[in-house]
């Protein structure tokens, strides 16, 4: 090698070698990142902010994938993200098996709120979830694997079909309140023996199949949704003490038929359904009769104000039902619109010929 090409070849190292340098550097930092907790937030609970974690990247460079530091006493991690709404700022997209057992080394109990969080695979070894108010429209269960998890809040999120939990056989509450559901697996409950506490508020049902639930069920909230009527023929649940059905769209309510399927019933919110008014009177009277309470927690003040197409009783609101409720009436209604409808076009007819006499 010449002289002038010893030069050339020395004087391009020298110049790329900061470059090399660079690349070396973040490779290192990008394979040795850790997040710490929060402080204040040990012994028992690690607060991480911005945990960044790529379930594609984490696939192609295992050796890179972050690591979180806390002590062995940790029981809680709680991951925590800047709420942004678009996609390109999306710093979770997936809760896996990976995140849960390589960065965060098994934590018995998750907490990740107000993310975009789009898919979860339920770690074995997870005895508390608590996944609210994501976009969560994935669940992922291995039906041939045993679970630990006996809590799991998955309000607020995007699911449409549950079916893969019944896979979680020790659950004991569940909460899938806000979702997109309509139906569920009549199967869904079939090994969840241990199932006390099932929240299933401001979904989009219109009925249920209550021989499905699980045998020991004791609280089940069915607010805000499209119920018209109830099936309660045909089963018990003995250990049923709190059934809410507020703001759904029930008409008439048997409360014999109630208390023979939940014979353990203590409370029972029934307002904001459409009960005429004397029916909603007699219902709150045997109530108050069976001592069975009608508002969970603390009863409401006396100065509660109903809204303009609504009546009270006691101090419970219930919806009136309007022209547009009631079948008869909206038929009537109809019917008189299209004879007006006829009229007039027959009049205009006879004027139109009138006019051309002449």
């Amino acid at each position: 090698m010449t002289l002038t090409m010893r030069y050339y070849h020395h004087h391009h190292f020298h110049r790329y070698l900061p470059v090399v340098a660079l690349i070396t550097l973040c490779s290192v930092v990008v394979s040795a990142y850790v997040y710490k907790c929060e402080p204040g937030t040990e012994p028992t609970v690690c607060r991480i902010w911005n945990l960044h974690y790529d379930e594609e990247a984490a696939a192609k460079h295992p050796d890179r994938v972050p690591t979180a530091n806390f002590s062995s006493t940790v029981r809680t991690v709680h991951l925590l993200y800047f709420r942004y709404y678009f996609k390109r700022h999306n710093q979770l997209r997936q809760y896996d098996l990976t995140l849960h057992g390589t960065v965060l080394r098994n934590p018995p109990n998750v907490l990740i709120h107000e993310t975009r969080l789009e898919r979860l695979f339920i770690p074995t070894n997870l005895q508390m979830g608590d996944f609210t108010d994501n976009i969560i429209t994935v669940i992922v269960t291995d039906p041939s694997q045993t679970y630990d998890v006996r809590y799991l809040d998955l309000a607020d999120n995007r699911l449409s079909n549950v079916a893969n939990l019944s896979a979680l056989t020790r659950l004991e509450t569940l909460n899938l309140e806000a979702n997109r559901l309509r139906t569920l697996d009549p199967d869904m409950f079939k090994r969840m023996d241990n199932l006390t506490h099932l929240y299933l508020g401001d979904n989009h049902f219109a009925s249920f199949d209550f021989k499905t639930f699980p045998k020991r069920l004791q609280v089940l909230w069915l607010t805000r949704n499209s119920l018209s009527k109830l099936n309660l023929a045909g089963f018990i649940l003995a250990e049923l003490k709190e059934l809410d059905l507020e703001s759904n769209s029930l008409t008439t309510l048997n409360l014999a038929s109630v208390f023979t399927a939940f014979p353990a019933l203590q409370t029972l919110p029934i307002a904001y359904n459409k009960f005429g008014k004397s029916e909603a009177k007699l219902m709150l009277a045997e109530l108050r009769r069976r001592n069975v309470s009608y508002f969970i927690g603390m009863e409401r003040d006396d100065d509660l104000d109903c809204d303009y197409d609504e009546f009270r009783v006691d101090d419970l609101c219930f919806t009136e039902v309007s022209i547009g409720d009631n079948s008869f009436w909206k038929g009537t209604v109809l019917l008189v619109v299209a004879v007006l409808v006829v009229a007039v076009f027959l009049l205009s007819v006879r004027w139109i010929w009138y006019q051309m006499r002449y």
